[in-house]
């Protein structure tokens, strides 16, 4: 009932504004604390147009991107019968999050050319890439290799999730955040397809960020590193000579 309410609220928001497509999030911030084990929030659209309604069938796809971070990814190779690391490449500015939703598969949507234009869908992202000349001719392998190893992690999900539309002119998705999440500012983009083409696109923003003993321990973390390496390794040789007395006891 809650977030059926939410969805009116938005539209008679959304009734008063001259926009084709509105959108919010259920929440706008996540705090991560040491209890954190993930997070699922709720975006809610409404579509509609200058003039009234949109007339006939259109299509709802979100894309959620989280901050970037680097990744270096590995091929294993068998040397002498041991499987080692061997050829890697880097990919300095990958999404740390991504996550495709729709109200149907987004290649039924729209042609590739138009879903590249928008940068909808892992193959469509555009990352810069460090490696050795050798490997150039191998990137596209090392990029699947990314989303697999992130996927598992449940960092990219891609069509895992769908639209749902309320009505005519209402939708909603869910929005699943792992306890691994990044830290950082993540971008929401709903965009609306008719005919294979972009009809209306809605961006909102949401926060991860750290906070309580979390906060302090990664703000000293990135402002002192050399300090809180320090630390930790003083911690560790505390707790190791205290086990030492404990168990001569």
């Amino acid at each position: 009932m809650r977030h059926l309410l939410q969805l009116v609220v938005l539209w008679f928001a959304f009734a008063s504004s001259v926009t084709a497509l509105e959108t919010d999030l259920s929440s706008h911030k996540i705090e991560i604390r040491y209890s954190f084990k993930g997070a699922e929030l709720i975006l809610f659209g409404a579509v509609g147009h200058f003039d009234g309604d949109i007339e006939g069938d259109f299509d709802v796809v979100v894309v959620v991107r989280g901050p970037n971070t680097a990744a270096v990814v590995r091929q294993k190779a068998r040397i002498n019968g041991i499987w080692i690391n061997d050829e890697q490449v880097t990919f300095p500015e990958a999404p740390g999050y991504y996550a495709v939703a729709a109200s149907r598969p987004v290649n039924d949507i729209a042609a590739s050319e138009i879903l590249a234009e928008q940068g909808i869908g892992f193959d469509n992202l555009t990352l810069d890439v460090v490696a050795d000349e050798g490997l150039k001719g191998s990137i596209p392998s090392f990029r699947e290799a990314l989303y697999r190893i992130r996927e598992k992690a449940g960092l990219y999900r891609q069509e895992k999730d769908m639209v749902a539309m309320r009505g005519e002119e209402l939708f909603r998705t869910d929005v699943r955040l792992p306890a691994n999440v990044p830290v950082g500012s993540f971008l929401v983009d709903a965009f609306i397809f008719q005919e294979g083409q972009v009809l209306a696109k809605n961006r909102v923003e949401l926060v991860v960020d750290k906070e309580g003993f979390e906060r302090a321990a990664y703000t000293f973390a990135h402002a002192y590193p050399f300090l809180y390496g320090l630390t930790a390794v003083l911690i560790a040789l505390g707790v190791g000579w205290i086990v030492g007395v404990v168990g001569k006891k």
